[in-house]
């Protein structure tokens, strides 16, 4: 049981990402709610076959608008929340991992032009040449020469 606990402890429990980011989420959700459903309502209105509507009708225009516009709101509330530093993370750490790599081709071309250059200068000279040739990790190989 205790070694259950142990694991238990390490774990996030499953609906923590929607607390962590509860604030963020009812803001933005309330915001493109807010914005979508304004601009439905707005269209809706204008559109109207009558323009100066009375209060009723466009409050009833309003309500509308605001509960077809709740289910589109809720999911791009989630996407951007959620998607959005995801997708920059992603991005960010693709960025940090090529440089990485570029800065290790470098080396790598780096060590095996100086191992080339020594191996030149030794045929030049007409000296034997039995240094090892550099391995993908920067180490000298040991089974070539």
């Amino acid at each position: 049981m205790a070694a259950r606990n142990n694991n238990a402890a390490g774990r996030s429990p499953p609906f923590s990402i929607l607390t962590h980011h509860a604030g963020r989420f009812l803001a933005t959700f309330y915001a493109t709610w807010i914005l979508l459903a304004g601009l439905l309502s707005y269209a809706q209105v204008v559109t109207a076959d009558n323009p100066p509507l009375v209060w009723q009708e466009t409050a009833t225009i309003i309500i509308i608008a605001a509960a077809v516009t709740v289910g589109i709101a809720f999911p791009l509330a989630i996407g951007i929340v959620e998607g959005i530093p995801m997708v920059l993370a992603k991005l960010y750490t693709d960025r940090v991992r090529e440089e990485a790599r570029s800065e290790g081709r470098v080396e790598r071309d780096r060590l095996w032009e100086a191992w080339n250059e020594r191996r030149l200068a030794a045929e030049r000279e007409g000296r034997p040449f039995t240094e090892p040739t550099p391995s993908r990790n920067g180490t000298q190989s040991a089974d070539s020469g």
